[in-house]
């Protein structure tokens, strides 16, 4: 699978004959790449054969780097520690140079050039593991060849030392069968055997010493410095036995030391994040600010009475906004019998006054008018459709006359044309007079355009009365339009008076200022009736009575990583010292979700300050923090054998217990910190 992986994303890339140490191969190269010099065949030599994953780490850390196995999923892959080995299921090696977004660049061991590799590939062949290798900072990297260095030396002292006792103590034995020999032989030894007899006389002499010195007895001591007294000040310093104080205080130190030493392995120091803060209610302190500007007419509490919710505290003067109140109901109630007026003129009834209903608060003489207004107006209209009703009664008796009289002439016309068919006859059989027959026809043909004419005349009437029907009909519909335009316009009035009229209300009840809650009044600003306050003036505080106290404590940026909701907390109170009248314990209830601006308090003699605020990105003489609020265990004090309360206002400062950390590691951060920051340029 790997071989298909990296063929199909090779593009064509060469590749060699398969290594057989790709481990070797691949930190070889990455070592290359990070900057440490290691020779192929040092390394050869040095390096188990073949190189797994624990045979990197050993070698990586003894060239001078840092080096571990981590198991890391793919998400973190494109942040992470790169470039590193990537571990196969197949036991090999890929060297990992870069990822981007679903997308890896690789170089396996047999491989000329990187290649690419997307995410499912990759993770079809990668066991997830990954050996990370950083080259260490100079000052380390020197420690550690110098520790190296040191430990090699020590290895050669070594084998020259046990060489040199080994060489001893033959010289030794042949010296002893030398003197055995010489003595056979009432010969002188040699040179060398005399030296190597010296050696031997020098060392029963030491033990012959140490012996005589451990039979020495209390009563024996005193009469032992007495003789040593008398010695060479050489012999006398060789004679004397060493005192036991010093090794005494050798082995007491190196217990003291490692003692400490263990204490500062195991023991711990809470790590804590100093916040100022203050005591404040649950329920927060209450302001009482008025809402427009106003004249002071009454003043009913003062400082340090209790109130309870719903009482009045100070009263300011209403004129203007009653006077305001009153005009915008006398619109509204206006607007109100307009729209009354308007609905019972649409109601299509034949007494439109009885439609007519009013609203309650109106008063007589306003519905009286209202009353005559839609009577005067219905009359109008009835008038106006009463004008086209005549006219077209008129038209329609023009229509029934024409009607009549066609309908005579049409009674008459049949004996006519009788007639004239026989004077025609007798005309044509010369019976009869010409003059007789064209008379005859003459009055036909007159009768015949009479009929036209009157038939003429009732379309006419028709057409007439047809007009005054459409005419009469956009009559109705134009006064029905002008009632809806003024139902509307009068409802759209009222409907916006009545906002009006809320608004006034609202604020003419606000010129009563009352307790929100039940509690005590503090810091009362106005003392003056008739005096003026502003929009939102503080006026004065009510604080809560029945409420828990909890402290509001301000958390600064670099501790609020650390801190999280259920932590404990010790509080000191800086009206009680702590060191006399104890603590309080507390724990975080919640933490603001975003920082609080506020200016910087100044610490002229704090160097660590200055040097802090040119490092930091706050904005200058300003410093983010979070307001983060905690419980107390009680709110009430032993302070010279009685209790007492305490109160919302008190600062105090909490000390928030974000973890612990050993001892040792508090002790050697400060060498961390400079082998971090030494050797090293902006």
């Amino acid at each position: 699978m790997e071989a298909n992986a990296l063929e199909a994303n090779a593009n064509g890339a060469d590749t060699k004959t398969p290594i057989e140490d790709p481990g070797f191969h691949i930190l070889n190269l990455l070592l290359r790449l990070i900057g440490v010099g290691a020779e192929p065949g040092q390394l050869r030599r040095d390096a188990a054969s073949p190189m797994g994953v624990k045979q990197m780490l050993q070698y990586a850390r003894a060239a001078g780097c840092t080096a571990r196995s981590a198991k890391l999923p793919w998400t973190r892959l494109a942040g992470g520690p790169l470039p590193a080995i990537a571990v196969l299921r197949n036991g090999s090696f890929l060297l990992l140079g870069k990822v981007s977004g679903d997308t890896a660049i690789v170089l396996a061991p047999d491989a000329e050039r990187p290649t690419l590799m997307t995410q499912d590939q990759f993770e079809a062949v990668w066991d997830g593991r990954l050996v990370v290798v950083k080259r260490r900072g100079a000052l380390a990297a020197q420690v550690e060849q110098t520790r190296a260095a040191a430990v090699r030396q020590l290895q050669q002292l070594w084998k020259t030392s046990l060489t040199r006792a080994n060489d001893i103590s033959r010289n030794v034995i042949d010296g002893r069968r030398n003197i055995v020999k010489a003595d056979a032989r009432n010969e002188e030894p040699s040179s060398a055997a005399a030296s190597n007899g010296g050696i031997i006389i020098f060392a029963d002499h030491a033990r012959r010493l140490g012996r005589a010195v451990a039979r020495i007895g209390p009563g024996e001591e005193r009469r032992r410095h007495d003789e040593l007294a008398f010695l060479p000040a050489a012999l006398e310093i060789v004679e004397t036995p060493p005192s036991p104080l010093g090794r005494a205080t050798a082995f007491s130190i190196a217990a003291i030391f490692a003692a400490a030493v263990a204490w500062a392995c195991l023991g711990t120091v809470d790590i804590v994040a100093i916040s100022p803060g203050k005591l404040i209610p649950s329920g927060r302190t209450k302001t009482i600010q008025p809402f427009e500007t106003g004249v002071v007419r009454a003043i009913k509490v003062r400082d340090g009475e209790a109130v309870k919710s719903g009482d009045v505290l100070i009263e300011l003067d209403t004129t203007m906004t009653a006077a305001e109140l009153s005009r915008l109901k006398g619109d509204l109630l206006s607007a109100q019998l307009d729209v009354a007026r308007t609905k019972a003129a649409l109601a299509r009834n034949e007494d439109p006054v009885g439609a007519f209903v009013p609203p309650a608060d109106a008063t007589p003489a306003q519905v009286e008018m209202h009353r005559r207004f839609l009577v005067s107006q219905t009359a109008e209209q009835n008038a106006k459709l009463a004008a086209i009703d005549q006219q077209v009664k008129q038209k329609e008796a023009e229509r029934a006359t024409f009607e009549a009289s066609v309908e005579k002439i049409k009674a008459t016309l049949a004996p006519l044309q009788q007639r004239v068919e026989i004077r025609q006859q007798l005309f044509q059989k010369e019976l009869g007079s010409k003059l007789t027959y064209l008379t005859e026809y003459q009055e036909l043909v007159a009768q015949q355009q009479e009929i036209s004419v009157m038939q003429r005349r009732s379309s006419e009437a028709d057409a007439a009365i047809a007009v005054l029907m459409e005419t009469r009909t956009k009559a109705i519909a134009e006064y029905e339009r002008g009632l809806f335009e003024g139902l509307a316009k009068a409802e759209e009035k009222a409907a916006g008076l009545t906002q009006e009229a809320v608004k006034a209300e609202q604020r003419t009840s606000l010129q009563r200022l009352t307790a929100p809650i039940d509690g005590v009044v503090q810091q009362l600003a106005v003392h003056t009736i008739g005096g003026v306050v502003t929009p939102a003036q503080m006026l004065m505080l009510i604080v809560p009575s029945e409420s828990r106290l909890e402290i509001e404590a301000m958390v600064s940026n670099r501790d609020i990583g650390f801190v999280e909701p259920g932590q404990d907390a010790a509080i000191k109170i800086d009206t009680f010292n702590f060191t006399r009248y104890g603590l309080l314990q507390g724990k975080v209830l919640s933490i603001s979700q975003d920082a609080i601006t506020r200016n910087k308090p100044t610490d002229k003699g704090s160097e660590t300050s200055a040097g802090a605020e040119a490092t930091s990105s706050e904005p200058k003489g300003q410093e983010l923090v979070y307001a983060a609020r905690l419980s107390i265990d009680r709110s009430q004090m032993e302070i010279e054998n009685k209790r007492v309360n305490l109160s919302p206002g008190m600062a105090v400062t909490v000390e928030i217990k974000t973890g612990s950390r050993r001892i040792i590691s508090y002790l050697l951060s400060p060498l961390a910190r400079y082998k971090q920051e030494s050797l090293r340029e902006r």
